[in-house]
């Protein structure tokens, strides 16, 4: 720690995040001996799961510890786009309100469509108010660990090919600063099936160069002049063979610049880019902990972020209107906010998030369909258990789990889901009766739901759902 404040501030919250919920022995103090790593680099977009896997942390846990350890300051949350094909950071905010839809890397000169579920990693970066540290001014860090630490995705591999970081070491000519107004001159060797890269690091403005005719008898000369509208290039066609490049920065200010080769689509598909495991931007949205300590986190007005695979569960309770005859409505007010309780610790504790409650009902979203089944199952325990307590069935659940596309948006502001999937969802729960789960075959087809299931009858039948069209396959499963 540089001063006796930040001490004081990191024991601090230490101190607050020991009491904010139960943890394994020991987390804290794994956390703890993170903050005080030697190595600056360890401190920046520290992967949860990672942390997880390396000290000994169940994964939800670490989910919730450095969200806990964000909302008190310790940690700044950083939203990321990563390029499917070089890994670069297309895109990185602090909040989920800076993502979009669709997003332009420049360094492959490639249009992405983003979905949650792919390519947007959520990381935990070391508050500057604990310590400042290198990466915490990118202006004063090398080009080489301003593209290879603070750029690139420290894990990204090609299959085959080893890690990306020393793919671009082994096939870069240059990654240095250019002095404003200065200039470097570069040999290079065009060949087929190739283009030579340039680009400025700091700010993602990219050239090519990609030889079409055949081979040139003399050295081609090429100027690549970067301004404040980007690089202009002297030559349009260029062949193969020997090229001198030289790269003039007509700029105020230093310029850090890659200069690499790499192949060209027509070298065929570039081999399968490997991450590892990541906290994706679906996982994050289906946390209860992030709903809870985020709940300004929402999308830009109209902007709606597609979610390849997700799993949404629907309660109602059975005849709730008779029971707010019977009871009264304050008393039945009472008892339902109560079973919301019940129902939220059962998604909570399959590491699924309660997206909203409408009227009597819940609505639940998952990251895999066996954790909403579980949570199903959990949820008629809680609600049997809670009217043992009261000594007669006053409430009586039933519930609907489907899977698929969704769109994440905003809606009342506050993060919701939208399209078939959730219309579907919704109308299998209409289907079923009381005590019981009905499911459709995404769901039921799933070998770890039917393992959830096993020992119960899961009766397959066609039904009907309101404005669906066509007969949809479900299965019911009877609870009681």
């Amino acid at each position: 720690m540089s001063t006796a404040a930040d001490v004081a501030f990191v024991d601090s919250a230490l101190a607050q995040l020991e009491g904010v919920r139960r943890w394994t022995p020991r987390t804290i103090s794994k956390l703890e001996a993170l903050i005080n790593s030697d190595d600056p680099w360890a401190l920046y977009r520290v992967d949860p799961l990672r942390f997880a896997a390396e000290r000994g942390v169940a994964e939800n846990e670490a989910i919730d510890l450095f969200l806990h350890a964000a909302h008190l300051g310790l940690f700044i949350m950083e939203w990321r786009l990563l390029c499917p094909i070089c890994s670069d950071t297309i895109s990185s905010c602090r909040s989920l309100g800076g993502v979009r839809s669709r997003c332009f890397c420049q360094l492959c000169q490639k249009s992405t469509e983003v979905h949650l579920d792919d390519y947007i990693a959520i990381s935990f970066n070391l508050s500057p108010r604990v310590r400042e540290l290198p990466w915490h001014n990118p202006d004063r860090l090398s080009a080489e660990d301003l593209l290879l630490r603070y750029r690139i995705d420290s894990h990204a591999a090609y299959e085959g090919f080893g890690t990306l970081r020393q793919l671009v070491r082994d096939f870069a000519s240059l990654i240095d600063h250019i002095a404003p107004g200065g200039e470097r001159n570069v040999e290079l060797q065009l060949k087929p099936a190739t283009a030579d890269v340039g680009f400025d690091i700091a700010a993602g403005r990219a050239f090519m160069l990609e030889p079409k005719a055949p081979a040139a008898p003399e050295i081609q000369p090429v100027i690549a002049k970067l301004g404040q509208d980007g690089w202009k290039v002297s030559v349009d066609g260029l062949a193969t063979g020997p090229a001198t490049v030289k790269l003039v920065n007509t700029t105020s200010a230093a310029v850090p610049v890659l200069l690499e080769v790499r192949p060209n689509e027509e070298a065929g598909p570039m081999p399968r880019l490997l991450l590892g495991a990541y906290l994706s931007g679906n996982r994050l949205l289906n946390n209860q902990t992030f709903r809870n300590l985020f709940r300004s986190e929402t999308l830009a007005g109209g902007e709606g972020v597609g979610v390849r695979d997700l799993t949404l569960l629907f309660t109602d309770l059975k005849g709730s209107t008779e029971l707010y005859e019977r009871v009264g409505d304050l008393a039945a007010f009472a008892l339902v906010q109560q079973h919301f309780e019940h129902l939220r610790r059962a998604v909570q504790d399959q590491e699924g998030a309660v997206v909203k409650t409408i009227g009597d009902a819940v609505m639940a979203s998952f990251t895999h369909p066996e954790q909403a089944v579980r949570a199903a199952l959990a949820m008629f325990e809680e609600i049997e258990q809670f009217n043992r307590t009261r000594g007669k069935r006053e409430l009586v659940l039933k519930v609907g789990v489907h899977r698929g596309h969704s769109i994440a948006v905003t809606l009342n502001e506050r993060l919701d889901y939208f399209g078939q999937t959730v219309n579907v969802a919704a109308r299998v729960q209409g289907v079923a009766d009381a005590d019981e789960i009905c499911l459709t075959e995404d769901v039921f087809s799933v070998p770890p739901v039917q393992e959830a299931l096993k020992g119960r009858e899961a009766r397959l039948e066609s039904a009907k759902l309101k404005g669906i069209a066509g007969d949809v396959a479900i299965r019911r499963v009877r609870v009681k």
